[in-house]
């Protein structure tokens, strides 16, 4: 029972009040509610009886704990924060218990003997220090010491290199998944629906790897794309009925991923047999004898970006591949747009993407990668010019990595 008039009633207190009018009306008017639990307007307890459902949905936050936006001992959490800064920098993994620990040590070296860690101050100090129970998803085996050291010695050696070599002459490339469809698990339906459905392509699950070169001076070369395909060939009548763009070479194999083979034909057909330096990473399809025999051939220069670094090296990592797979994210979302009604008579999923489609997609968004952003990607990652740069803006990360 509520003893007084009460200025603040919690919610739950609500739910009960409305509850039992609800369950006493015709024995009890809305006033003798009102009286017997002393609420100061019976209007109140009908607004609480309309509004039920929505009382009963938050009584479990209104029961959380009232966070207090400051500190009572504000040194000792300044020193707490730095301490736990301090840690994870080193990978070190942080549970609650380790910081009360801490916070109880320091409280006793402080002299606080006011201070508690109960659960209050815990939610507190993780809501005041925006702090968050997060899944490890990276080792600290190469930290970011040994990541700058890797950095450094990659451009001393990429600038002992480059003044051999002319703008149009130094070629980066790489390869990255391109999704048949736009693919999400989650869609916008309105609240409260219980079963939220999914249509889906038949092509929902299935992928293209797109092979990348870029030049310098801001020149493209063809787009290579992949196709996985039972038998490892595209069909003869199909590929007969295909308009492959100028821009588009086609290829196809069971796996759908890029092999040595594949890329050995790619660069043998891209490249001249000239003075040139390549630039690629460490993937596996890159470093066997067949690609290193035909960059040996093409009489070109190799330099191969340290494992791990690629997001702060690579050219087409910097700006090139989002950049691409932005614009064929919104084509492909157009072309859904418009066949939303279009569904197939045999499963009901929407229809998907033809090769024919899917190719003129990514002939589009290649070309429309402008040459400024080519060129921008290699000065950003150190690869055109002499000169090192002394940070890298394209990656936050790199703001350690002073060069």
């Amino acid at each position: 029972m509520y003893k007084g008039k009460r200025k603040y009633i919690e919610i739950w207190q609500k739910v009960e009040i409305a509850e039992f009018y609800i369950q006493h009306q015709n024995e009890m008017s809305m006033r003798d509610v009102a009286a017997k639990f002393h609420v100061n307007s019976f209007s109140s307890i009908s607004e609480w009886v309309n509004k039920l459902d929505e009382l009963k949905k938050s009584v479990k936050s209104d029961k959380k704990l009232k966070l207090e936006s400051f500190t009572q001992f504000p040194e000792l959490e300044k020193e707490l924060v730095h301490w736990f800064t301090a840690i994870r920098e080193q990978g070190i993994q942080v549970l609650r218990s380790t910081i009360e620990e801490k916070a109880k040590s320091l409280a006793a070296e402080m002299g606080l003997a006011r201070f508690g860690c109960g659960d209050k101050w815990w939610q507190g100090f993780r809501t005041r220090n925006n702090l968050s129970f997060r899944k490890i998803n990276s080792s600290s085996i190469k930290p970011i010491e040994k990541e700058a050291e890797l950095v450094r010695q990659y451009l001393d050696d990429l600038a002992s290199l480059l003044p051999q070599f002319v703008p149009s002459n130094i070629y980066n490339f790489d390869e990255t998944r391109f999704d048949w469809d736009v693919k999400s698990k989650f869609t916008y339906d309105f609240k409260g629906t219980q079963r939220i459905l999914g249509v889906q392509s038949a092509k929902m699950n299935h992928f293209i790897t797109v092979m990348l070169m870029i030049r310098a001076d801001g020149e493209k070369m063809p787009a290579l794309l992949i196709f996985q395909e039972k038998n490892g060939q595209i069909p003869n009548l199909v590929r007969e009925r295909l308009n492959i763009p100028e821009n588009v070479i086609i290829k196809s194999n069971k796996s759908g991923y890029i092999s040595d083979q594949i890329l050995n034909d790619y660069l043998r057909t891209i490249l001249r047999r000239e003075n040139q330096l390549l630039i690629y990473d460490q993937a596996g399809s890159h470093k066997t004898i067949m690609i290193s025999n035909a960059i040996s051939d093409l009489d070109a220069t190799k330099i191969v970006i340290p494992g791990g670094c690629t997001k702060y090296l690579q050219p087409l990592d910097a700006l090139v591949i989002a950049n691409f797979k932005s614009k064929t994210t919104d084509f492909r979302i157009k072309f859904q747009t418009e066949q939303i009604e279009r569904r197939s008579k045999r499963t009901g999923n929407l229809k998907a993407l033809d090769r024919q489609q899917l190719i003129n997609i990514a002939s589009k968004a290649w070309d429309a990668v402008s040459p400024q952003l080519v060129r921008k990607s290699f000065e950003l990652t150190g690869s055109y010019g002499v000169n090192h740069p002394k940070i890298f803006s394209h990656q936050v990360n790199m703001k350690k990595l002073i060069i």
